[in-house]
């Protein structure tokens, strides 16, 4: 008998799991069962495994019951950030920078006209919200871009900001002069990082962002996912910049070793 097709089969619906309770942590059984679409005893018998291993625990129901991720995931989360080897670098930072600050960070690098989301610590993180749609963002009308553009040499950011301006900005945004995105550059040096605020995914979700320079020039840049309505500007000033701006400074350092 050929076992091989079934060893796959539930390798595939534990992983199923594990992604399951991440998101909706702390999970009820009938919450899984619903987004999973596995039968309840399979279900309960590949917690059980998660638990075992250490993967998930299940809350006391004074801690309020259900089933979440344990630190331990972070080793899947580590797996998935082979690509390149700015992911490889960022990875155990991103991971390390939610222990500390609690909410999602991503690393996005540019792609031409775009920024696009490279690694992230979303799998580990303390703090979850619903993830963006998209996982590519504009140079202008986002936090990213806005980081990465202010660190750019003068002359580069020109050229760059005036392709961008002439190809557009996307369906369903604001359109936006020169001297306006020009302000918002200032505005980001002069406070040292960019924010931007979305009414999606979240009703006021602002992103902060840094960019992560090596050389002299920014690669990549790190932003932090947060709820105006629950983390002020002023928190996260006094609060998380300084983790923020360190585990920017530690990824490129990782990278040009």
């Amino acid at each position: 008998m050929d076992y091989s097709k079934e060893h796959i089969k539930s390798l595939a619906k534990g992983l199923g799991v594990v992604i399951a309770v991440n998101e909706l942590a702390p999970a009820r059984v009938s919450s899984l069962v619903e987004q999973t679409g596995l039968p309840k005893p399979t279900l309960i018998r590949i917690l059980n495994t998660l638990v075992a291993e250490g993967f998930v625990e299940n809350r006391p129901r004074g801690e309020g019951g259900g089933y979440a991720p344990t630190p331990k995931v972070r080793l899947l989360a580590s797996a998935f950030a082979e690509g390149t080897l700015l992911a490889q670098a960022a990875q155990p930072v991103l991971n390390n920078l939610c222990e500390e600050t609690k909410w999602p960070a991503d690393l996005l690098v540019r792609d031409g006209l775009s920024m696009v989301i490279e690694a992230s610590n979303r799998l580990v993180a303390p703090i979850r919200l619903k993830r963006f749609e998209q996982k590519r963002f504009p140079l202008i009308n986002s936090s990213s871009g806005l980081a990465l553009l202010a660190y750019l040499p003068k002359k580069e950011c020109r050229e760059v900001l005036t392709s961008v301006l002439a190809h557009g900005v996307p369906n369903g945004q604001s359109p936006v002069r020169e001297e306006q995105v020009a302000g918002w550059i200032e505005e980001t040096k002069k406070a040292g990082y960019a924010s931007w605020e979305y009414d999606a995914p979240i009703q006021g979700t602002r992103v902060y962002s840094l960019p992560v320079v090596d050389r002299g020039r920014p690669i990549a840049v790190l932003t932090l996912v947060t709820l105006r309505d629950v983390l002020s500007q002023t928190k996260f000033e006094t609060d998380l910049l300084p983790f923020f701006s360190e585990a920017a400074a530690e990824i490129a350092k990782r990278v040009s070793r």
